[in-house]
């Protein structure tokens, strides 16, 4: 996969960003809230250990323990900001080690019989699964669902459905994007529209969509990082800017 880095500025309005600083920690709590779950609850043994590999601190000789950097991949749509999923990376002490540690790294799991899914979608998918089957079961739940209302709100606000079957999507009519890397049993998720975005590179003018990547770890937002992504899955990375 291409990947670029340009000078270019996309800008965003101060709610924009606001919104996003909020919004990015609170799905990024709820995604390790949803992998702590799963890290306990999966059969297989790898599964367990490559969630709680994501999840173990680093210690470095010079600093202190270091938590893995999640780069979540959202777009802005007519109904919002809506998160696709995300990318998982260890980080250095600085934003631009971080950039360049986290690009796309993606974790594949080990479910069971050598099966393969990725990570991340994985989570997305748990998360999503976890959520209507709240909704649906609220009235014989209780007081104490896995999740509090204000953290259903935020699934339901943000984060696409995704889905272990085509199924639901077909149900709903809804046009669909499979996640399948080679060897690895596909996800389904709702299409999400970024909008179309054209850059001019190497004299030439290249056309593809505009996502927002957001910089989180632990409960620290770290910044912005549009980038454009083209029709072959290449990335050309943009600076952020508020305006």
């Amino acid at each position: 996969m291409r990947e670029e880095s340009l000078s270019r500025e996309v800008r965003y309005g101060k709610k924009d960003i606001a919104e996003l600083e909020s919004a990015s920690i609170q799905v990024h709590l709820i995604y390790k809230k949803a992998a702590e779950l799963f890290k306990r609850t999966a059969y297989s043994r790898s599964v367990k250990d490559d969630l709680a590999e994501v999840n173990t601190h680093s210690v470095n000789s010079d600093g202190p323990r270091l938590a893995p950097a999640v780069l979540q991949k959202w777009i802005q749509t007519s109904r919002g900001w809506k998160c696709i999923g995300c990318e998982l990376g260890q980080p250095d002490s600085t934003m631009s080690q971080m950039e360049e540690t986290i690009r796309g790294k993606q974790l594949a799991l080990d479910v069971g019989e050598g099966r393969l899914v990725q990570a991340e979608m994985l989570i997305q998918a748990v998360v999503w699964s976890q959520y209507e089957k709240i909704r649906m079961f609220a009235p014989w739940l209780g007081d104490e669902p896995f999740y509090s209302v204000q953290e259903l709100d935020v699934i339901a606000r943000y984060i696409v459905p995704t889905y272990f079957s085509e199924r639901p999507l077909h149900e709903q009519g809804k046009v669909f994007k499979v996640h399948q890397q080679y060897g690895q049993i596909p996800l389904y998720q709702e299409y999400v529209d970024a909008p179309s975005c054209c850059v001019q590179v190497d004299g030439g003018l290249l056309e593809g969509r505009l996502l927002t990547g957001v910089y989180v770890s632990e409960e620290q937002f770290f910044g912005l990082n549009p980038y454009l992504k083209d029709g072959d899955g290449g990335r050309t990375y943009m600076q952020a800017s508020v305006q």
